[in-house]
Formats: structure tokens, C-alpha cells, sequence
């Protein structure tokens, strides 16, 4: 696995997990609720995780320019959900459960449109690396 795999795998495996921290933190240790914030989080995570997966591997065939824009898909969504779980777990406003609800649809829709522009920078750039090299 190449060295920007591995940082695909461990923004994948760390807003989950960060997630999860920041319930305990919010709601106290219970095993159901962290299970629905693990997998709700993990959704938008593998979706952007393998788009990231698909345009790394282009990137590799086509010669390894564009890393980062390939690893966007997943570090843009991830970047941002692991601020809103942080700063939700360290200035509790009341009502957690909302952030917990709506945070994974908020994700979702980070991930899709960073895997959608990222595809199309992507579709451009290709041209002009393979015909550089």
C-alpha cells in the first residue's frame, strides 16, 4: 500500500472513531448509541474512501501527479466531521443529539460533492499528465 493508501485508510478508520470518542464524551458510555454514531459516520467515510481509492489508482497509471486532489474525497469530509465532533464534545450546547443525527447527512453530502468535483478535476488534469510524460 502506498504512502497516500495508507492516509485514505486512516481518514477512513479516524472520523468514526473520533465520533464515537466525542459521544462518550456528549452522551456517557452506551453501547447503542455509540454503534449508531460508528456506523453512521462510517457511511460517508467508505463512500469517499473508495472514491479516493478509484482516482488514487488512476493517478498511479498516470504517471503520480494529483495525489491530494484524489485524497480530497476523503479528507475534506473527514477534516470537517472530526472539528464538528471535537467542538461539539468540548462545548456541549445541550442538545447533542441533533449534531449526531444531521452530522453523517452533512458528511454524506461533502463527500459526494468533493468525490464529484475532485472526478472532474481529475478528467481534465488526466490529459495533460500522460501527454507531459
Amino acid at each position: 500500500m502506498s504512502r497516500f493508501g495508507k492516509i485514505n485508510l486512516i481518514a477512513m478508520v479516524a472520523l468514526p472513531l473520533v465520533a464515537t470518542v466525542g459521544s462518550i464524551i456528549s452522551f456517557g458510555v452506551r453501547a447503542d448509541t455509540q454503534l449508531f454514531v460508528l456506523g453512521t459516520n462510517a457511511v460517508p467515510m467508505l463512500i469517499g474512501g473508495l472514491v479516493s481509492g478509484l482516482l488514487l489508482r488512476s493517478v498511479n497509471k498516470a504517471g503520480g501527479g494529483g495525489h491530494y486532489l484524489a485524497l480530497a474525497p476523503t479528507l475534506v469530509p473527514a477534516g470537517f466531521g472530526i472539528l464538528w465532533y471535537l467542538y461539539g464534545a468540548i462545548a456541549f450546547t445541550g442538545d447533542a443529539g441533533r449534531e449526531y443525527f444531521a452530522g453523517p447527512f452533512y458528511l454524506l453530502a461533502w463527500a459526494v460533492a468533493t468525490a464529484l468535483v475532485a472526478s472532474i478535476a481529475w478528467m481534465i488534469m488526466r490529459p495533460k499528465m500522460t501527454a507531459a510524460s
